[in-house]
């Protein structure tokens, strides 16, 4: 029956559920079922509600029937912040899915001095960004749906300081970022294309931030995000 379970497809709703209740459906969630997936009355898939409980539940013109409660939990026993650099559209959106399907807790778009990409419609942005989000945390079952905040500059990174802290830094010559070391919560900086600027490593590290090596390599952004995320992903999904 678990696998049966992990295997259907999941969605969230703004709605607090309890057994036998029914649900009316969103426009999105009534679509994708039976226009997408082109299911009918009787299809059971899964629902997390605000207090993110699962729930399993039965299509019932086009209504959601909550029968049963799902015992699982698919999140990691560490909160992990990524501030994530701005860098190219697809490079970016590839990393908010995979950092999401790997467990991330918050995403903080930054605006670093060397990044090529601008929000000009911030709204709309947004928007897309946490769609993206949503979609990768149904599809891998997430309990939650991480935090996209609002693009960050230099000075908003302080509110989002953890109890470690550390800035990816490709010119540092110093220790691995210590996996194994941290624990509750960790928010982690990954620079753009170019770079950082070393007036912006200086003011990371006034914060509090410790600059830490990710290897022999020089990695892009989006796969330096993805490594960081999945070798704390390694340690604590377990």
């Amino acid at each position: 029956m678990h696998g049966i379970i992990f295997g259907m497809q999941q969605y969230f709703t703004n709605e607090e559920l309890e057994l036998n209740q029914l649900l009316k459906l969103d426009e999105n969630t009534v679509h994708h079922i039976t226009n997408v997936l082109r299911k009918k009355d009787g299809y059971i898939f899964r629902m997390v509600d605000k207090s993110n409980k699962c729930y399993l539940c039965k299509l019932e013109d086009f209504m959601a029937r909550v029968i049963s409660v799902v015992e699982e939990d698919h999140e990691l026993d560490i909160d992990v912040t990524i501030v994530l650099s701005l860098i190219k559209n697809d490079k970016f959106e590839l990393a908010l899915q995979k950092l999401t399907e790997l467990g991330v807790k918050r995403i903080v778009p930054y605006v670093a001095n060397r990044s090529v990409i601008k929000i000009k419609d911030e709204k709309h942005k947004l928007e897309r960004f946490r769609k993206i989000v949503k979609e990768a945390s149904e599809q891998s079952h997430r309990d939650i749906i991480p935090e996209i905040t609002s693009p960050a500059t230099i000075r908003d990174l302080e509110k989002y300081l953890s109890k470690y802290n550390y800035v990816a830094y490709e010119k540092h010559n110093g220790s691995m970022l210590p996996f194994s070391e941290i624990d509750n919560s960790v928010t982690i900086i990954i620079g753009p294309e170019g770079g950082f600027e070393l007036s912006e490593v200086e003011s990371f590290e006034k914060m509090g931030f410790e600059c830490c090596s990710l290897g022999k390599r020089i990695l892009r952004a989006e796969t330096a995000a993805m490594f960081v995320m999945a070798n704390i992903t390694g340690v604590f999904d377990k």
